[in-house]
């Protein structure tokens, strides 16, 4: 296999997005992880009809959305993700710095030239049914992920060995080749690692069509009990899980698909914890008396996409300019309350042994953007400009007409104006944005906020190289691509650093995208009846795992 790893899903995404309906598709794309994430979208009620009561046994947590797809390896959204991790553990996990830690492997070695990892299994996990978690069952989640074309596996897979090449060394130990060295695994595994018990899914003829939602089984430290489509899906605690027990007895899920019902419900004291969006809604949680908004390592990403194949945007100086014309400290301040970083690297500071603090910035200086166009071309005629070709410099920024967008769009069309380039608004539903960006790419410049894994690699990979499945911006730079292939093989970590902070000083200096602000990750939390709030990057607080071997935020959470 080429080890050109650009994110090589085996089922295209663009043809899997058109063959999908615009919702799920829409939906998709909310949950990946080098993919737009929604900046918080208010729709109808959505009053859960059951489990909507808080007790101190019982831990309430509100998502806006259902949850339809309990596959650990093929779900779609990112509740079917949450839910999938309730109850399936992930191969390693990371703490509180992000960093590659244990988990289902209590360790693992690599080999000198990186391209085999052996894992060693921990000792008395049990799946759900009381069958043992072993080699067996890591080698066959492998083998599954080789085998399938899965939504969000394809970078996984493409690096993964044939499946007769994954040995099962002992009931504890699995060796499982690489096509190539591939130093990003134990991150990528913490996302996408999800354990499958083998007794079960091996029974599937074809384990992508499985919905799992019926019984699933997992060795997490919640059991499922019951779900009603669209309204609740709840947990018990499993009293014989071999890490932390926590200190409540349930976990219920209740879907509330408006934001102003969801703070409601919260200030009212019916739920216990609720993921936030930055803007108004955080100052209602932050006044209220029993309620505490709680910040997490953000792996957030807010950004001006630009189609770098569409003149004149494929000019870098255009680009340079408008870079240089936006104030990200007054869009970050406008939108999110202060709750959002300005920033130049589309590599959050969530990721922070990868992320280049030092890499090109464009501090907000409209002089200096002014001078750029006029040295470029792009000749000051009235109130706005022409190209170097004699064409008013006229620009569509296309975005989704849910949350904030609009309004971060408005601020950016007044600020790109202040130096002459005029950009139109155009808002549509979120369906027709997915189709119109993600699929056609025709468009002109876009917004959108993505959530990174927490390796850079599966991040970058599609979204910037050449081939990349991903790379909307229609972006190549066989510098870049090269930079991607040394640190996919870098057994060092600190050349993996240095290979990956000059990857973002190229991204940084030619601006496929205009990176704006890191959106801090938040959730709402009663802390009237909790106490010992442990985020951890990406989930913040909504994540059994991390921290700690068989531990992590929501896990250690306790009554008070």
């Amino acid at each position: 296999m080429n080890d050109d790893i650009t994110d090589e899903i085996s089922l295209d995404r663009r043809r899997f997005l058109q063959a999908t309906s615009a919702s799920t598709a829409a939906a998709m794309l909310a949950g990946c992880a080098g993919s737009p994430g929604g900046d918080g979208t208010e729709t109808t009620d959505g009053t859960p009809t059951s489990g909507s009561g808080s007790a101190d046994d019982e831990l309430s947590v509100i998502w806006p959305g259902g949850v339809n797809n309990i596959n650990p390896l093929g779900w779609l959204t990112i509740p079917d993700y949450d839910a999938a991790r309730m109850m399936y553990e992930p191969l390693t996990s990371v703490d509180a710095e992000g960093q590659a830690i244990g988990h289902i492997a209590e360790d693992w070695e690599t080999s000198d030239n990186g391209a085999t990892y052996t894992w060693t299994i921990q000792d008395g996990i049990t799946w759900h049914d009381g069958e043992p978690l072993t080699a067996e069952d890591v080698a066959f989640t492998f083998r599954s992920i080789k085998e399938y074309e899965w939504p969000y596996l394809g970078s996984l897979s493409s690096v993964i060995a044939e499946p007769s090449e994954i040995t099962v060394e002992d009931e504890h130990t699995v060796t499982t080749p690489l096509t190539q060295p591939y130093a990003a695994l134990p991150l990528v595994l913490a996302d996408l690692g999800l354990v499958i018990p083998k007794h079960i899914w091996s029974e599937y003829d074809n384990p992508t069509e499985v919905s799992n939602t019926e019984d699933p089984i997992g060795s997490g430290p919640f059991v499922f009990e019951e779900r009603e489509q669209d309204q609740f899906i709840n947990f018990s605690v499993d009293e014989e899980y071999w890490g932390e027990i926590p200190d409540y007895e349930s976990v219920s899920i209740e879907i509330i698909s408006s934001t102003d019902s969801q703070v409601l419900t919260m200030k009212e004291g019916s739920g216990d914890m609720l993921r936030l969006q930055p803007g108004q809604y955080v100052n209602e949680i932050e006044s209220a008396n029993n309620l505490e908004v709680v910040e997490g390592g953000s792996t957030y990403v807010t950004y001006i996409g630009i189609n770098t194949n569409r003149s004149p945007l494929s000019d870098g100086a255009l680009r340079e300019a408008m870079a240089y014309a936006v104030d990200r400290e007054t869009v970050a301040e406008l939108v999110n309350a202060g709750y959002a970083t300005p920033g130049y690297s589309p590599v959050p500071p969530g990721l922070e042994f990868y992320h280049n603090s030092d890499t090109n910035s464009y501090a907000h200086d409209q002089e200096q953007a002014r001078t750029i166009l006029s040295e470029n071309g792009y000749e000051q005629q009235g109130d706005g400009r022409v190209t170097p070709e004699g064409d008013p410099l006229e620009l569509v920024i296309s975005i989704q007409n849910t949350g904030n967008w609009p309004r971060i769009a408005e601020v950016l069309r007044r600020q790109l104006g202040e130096v002459g380039i005029s950009v139109e608004v155009n808002s549509m539903e979120s369906n027709a944005h997915t189709q119109k960006v993600s699929v056609e790419q025709d468009y002109d410049l876009t917004l959108n906020t993505w959530r990174v894994w927490f390796d850079p690699d599966p991040f970058l990979s599609p979204v910037f190289e050449e081939e990349g499945t991903l790379n909307t911006s229609q972006y190549h730079n066989e510098e870049f691509d090269e930079l991607m292939r040394q640190q996919r093989r870098a057994t060092d970590p600190e050349q993996r650093q240095e290979y990956l902070y000059d990857a973002q000083d190229i991204l940084t200096d030619e601006l496929p995208w205009v990176v704006l602000y890191y959106p801090q990750l938040l959730h709402g939390m009663r802390s009237s009846a909790w106490e010992n709030f442990n985020p951890i990057p990406r989930y913040g607080m909504q994540s059994p795992y991390g921290l700690e071997p068989g531990s992590g935020p929501m896990v250690q959470l306790d009554p008070k």
